[in-house]
């Protein structure tokens, strides 16, 4: 009788201790609680430079996303689609209007519950190009951002107004090899 009780006792005091260290652990959240989103729209004026400069005059730029962030994690994520429509050629280099459109994923500062706070961004994403004139070649390839931004918390939303140096590699005629724009947005994060 006394062997079948020393396996049982075995048992026992490991489940006494594993549920002792377990209890000793804090509960840990949902998930849900631990990772915020917020869908984020942004309209403003844009301005071509380098090699889009020399075919396309200042436009419009829409983006649409989502920002993701983790409290105690110094940065965030986040995830947009943007679109931008250029005026036709600078200086009669073209007679179209330009469209880009691109889906880009950027590392974000974390915003830290002040009514004002600056932040960073800085990613890659593809890029997609329509209607500009022989001097760009490439149609679509990837590119990098970068850019700052301000956000102005008032009532249950955030506002900001953001501005951003987007560079994608194309393989163009013109001495310059780089198509960058600069959006300034102006836009709100539910």
């Amino acid at each position: 009788m006394s062997a079948n009780r020393c396996p049982r006792e075995r048992f026992r005091t490991l489940r006494l201790i594993a549920c002792g260290l377990l209890g000793g652990l804090p509960m840990a959240a949902p998930l849900h609680a631990q990772w915020s989103a917020a869908p984020t729209l942004a309209v403003g004026p844009v301005i071509p430079t380098g090699a889009l400069g020399d075919v396309a005059n200042e436009g419009l730029a829409v983006k649409a996303g989502a920002w993701l962030r983790a409290p105690r994690v110094p940065v965030g994520l986040a995830v947009e689609a943007m679109y931008a429509h250029f005026r036709a050629g600078a200086n009669g280099a073209s007679s179209t209007d330009t469209r880009v459109g691109a889906v880009l994923a950027n590392i974000t500062t974390r915003r830290h519950a002040r009514r004002l706070e600056l932040y960073g961004s800085a990613g890659g994403g593809y890029y997609w190009l329509d209607g500009a004139s022989a001097s760009l070649a490439g149609r679509r390839a990837a590119g990098v951002n970068i850019g700052v931004g301000e956000i102005i918390a008032l009532g249950s939303h955030d506002y900001f107004v953001e501005l951003r140096l987007h560079a994608v590699r194309t393989p163009a005629q013109s001495p310059s090899r780089w198509m960058t724009f600069m959006p300034l947005l102006l836009g709100i994060r539910f």
